[in-house]
């Protein structure tokens, strides 16, 4: 079979970034697209022609790749196949928009957009017009997740009865990155409140089943931070800029078939010292589940995460591995979003627009009750 060709949105043109959504397109979809016999890069939309020409110099891409800088030109060039978008939450609808309605197939990173609003909106102009979809959320594909989830389903240990987590977002207490300066304007939509909370939902409903009861408590524990710019040696760009996106967030509720009880303790700021950035233990009536990761997010992965089970009836503790697979060779930002393609490309399940509404959905629900519970 011909590859899937893809046209990429969001490949950085200039130096490569520490952080922020401008790194990911490198970090996490072109290892993958240029290593996969399966896909091939035809196709970059910055925003200009000139950027994406520098971009297919930069990551020395075929000379043959198009440049575009107006998204009807990409969604017009009938040599792609697949629109991926990896851009700033609050650009994502302008820049799928057009290959949407042409029917193109269109993957776009986790948050969809910047509201339940504008989600709602793309997930029906693509159901509108037809338009296969890819939204990044690839928890599910992560060998971690999936081996805890064999172990949940094999009975090790046995029935769930809870579920706890506590995670830092690993930034500092008093600053925070120019790079991702939007994490505290909550209008932009890209924030921990939808980037880190969402992934984390996607995680534990991929192991433990669907929410049967949720709630949240939310608060800013930092109204002002101070901007820096670390590639300057921690310079302040900006001194106490307003935050408007919760901080701090505590969630419980109830899950799966067991019925089980699951509390949340997510929290701005580095982890105690000595400790892991995530903490997620499960319960078993036979023993515990305990994953321990130095960095937030599972879905993204790290070789440092580990998987440890304890059995009651004997009193020990042992350490489980994932498995492997091919992908393991590539970076780790790439490895579960590769992963995520080949679900796609083999015709597996993999989240769409219309699964990550109900994350919107549920995160709406959290902005409300956040809104009500304001002195």
């Amino acid at each position: 079979m011909s590859p899937i060709r893809v046209g990429l949105i969001g490949l950085a043109s200039g130096a490569a970034p520490t952080r922020g959504v401008d790194g990911w397109a490198s970090a996490a979809h072109l290892p993958f697209l240029k290593k996969s016999p399966h896909f091939e890069l035809v196709a970059l939309l910055n925003s200009s022609v000139e950027s994406a020409q520098r971009a297919i110099t930069k990551w020395n891409l075929s000379s043959s790749t198009k440049a575009y800088g107006d998204p009807h030109d990409l969604a017009n060039d009938p040599n792609v196949d697949l629109v991926v978008c990896s851009v700033r939450v609050d650009r994502h609808f302008d820049t799928v928009r057009p290959s949407l309605v042409a029917g193109k197939a269109v993957f776009v990173e986790w948050p969809l957009e910047r509201n339940i609003e504008v989600a709602r909106e793309m997930a029906a102009l693509a159901a509108k017009h037809n338009a296969p979809t890819i939204v990044g959320l690839q928890a599910s594909f992560s060998p971690v997740i999936r081996k805890v989830r064999s172990i949940i389903e094999s009975g090790q240990i046995g029935r769930v009865l809870s579920s706890t987590s506590l995670g830092s977002f690993g930034n500092s207490v008093d600053a925070e990155s120019v790079k991702v300066r939007y994490f505290l304007d909550r209008p932009v939509g890209g924030s921990p409140m939808s980037i880190h909370i969402g992934h984390s939902l996607e995680t534990i409903t991929s192991v433990l089943g669907k929410f049967t009861n949720f709630r949240s408590s939310l608060m800013i524990s930092r109204p002002t931070v101070d901007i820096k710019d670390y590639n300057d040696g921690g310079k302040i760009v900006e001194a106490a800029a307003p935050n408007t996106v919760p901080d701090q967030v505590v969630a419980t509720g109830f899950i799966g078939p067991s019925n089980a009880q699951v509390a949340m303790k997510f929290y701005a700021g580095k982890e105690f010292p000595g400790h892991p950035r995530l903490d997620w233990r499960i319960q078993g009536e036979k023993g515990w589940l305990v994953v321990t990761s130095p960095v937030f997010f599972l879905n993204l992965g790290s070789p440092d995460i580990k998987i440890h089970i304890s059995n009651h009836e004997t009193d020990t503790v042992r350490e489980v591995a994932p498995d492997k697979d091919e992908w393991d060779e590539l970076p780790v930002p790439a490895q579960n979003i590769a992963r995520l393609y080949e679900a796609y490309r083999q015709q597996e399940w993999y989240p769409d627009f219309s699964w990550a509404l109900q994350w919107h959905e549920t995160i709406e629900e959290m902005w409300k009750r956040f809104d009500e519970d304001k002195p």
